[in-house]
């Protein structure tokens, strides 16, 4: 027969925690801090350029080291970003990523632009609500988006109104629920 500890509980008392959930300390984590938004030369002059381009539809604005940004709304969305596309300054060509965001109550996608031969990067942000998550597709603009917003639809459960493909890209097909969402029940454990 195995000697029992002394200071270990009998029977599987050791497998819980010695004392209630509610009495351990909250889990310390460190302060985040923002980044100061300050664009840099190349920045600015991109962000003045993409600010007149955007007019009106423009939201709200701001950026970090040479990436401006602007938000608009979903609607706006389509024909600002062919402008950036066609634009002769931009030249925004190439759609580097989209990247979708759950604030819980709203998603926000985040367009990556880059201008291949101009050099010039920037942002294109717009949201959804979370209990609507539509969004216009930009399929018609870069190839490259088909394969973002089946993986923003996969995640995050966005409709992409006008992407007639938004097949399972990560998840097997009939996988039930979004695992890029808070909301999501990723994990069925208490940490210690």
């Amino acid at each position: 027969m195995a000697e029992q500890n002394p200071e270990q509980p009998a029977g599987n008392a050791a497998a819980q925690p010695s004392e209630p959930a509610e009495a351990r300390p909250a889990r310390r984590e460190p302060a985040v801090q923002i980044a100061e938004e300050v664009l840099n030369e190349r920045g600015e002059r991109t962000a003045t350029h993409l600010e007149r381009i955007a007019g009106d539809a423009a939201v709200e604005s701001g950026g970090r080291d040479e990436m401006p940004w602007v938000r608009v709304e979903p609607d706006r969305l389509p024909a600002l970003a062919r402008r950036c596309r066609d634009d002769a300054v931009l030249k925004a060509d190439m759609l580097h990523c989209l990247l979708a965001v759950d604030y819980v109550d709203h998603i926000e996608l985040d367009y990556v632009l880059f201008g291949v031969g101009s050099g010039h990067r920037l942002l294109l942000k717009t949201s959804v609500p979370a209990d609507n998550p539509v969004a216009p597709s930009l399929t018609h603009l870069w190839e490259a988006a088909a394969w973002y917003e089946r993986e923003a639809h996969d995640l995050f459960g966005v409709t992409f109104e006008g992407n007639d493909d938004l097949e399972p890209l990560l998840l097997f097909e009939g996988f039930e629920g979004h695992p890029g969402l808070k909301s999501f029940p990723l994990h069925e454990y208490d940490e210690w």
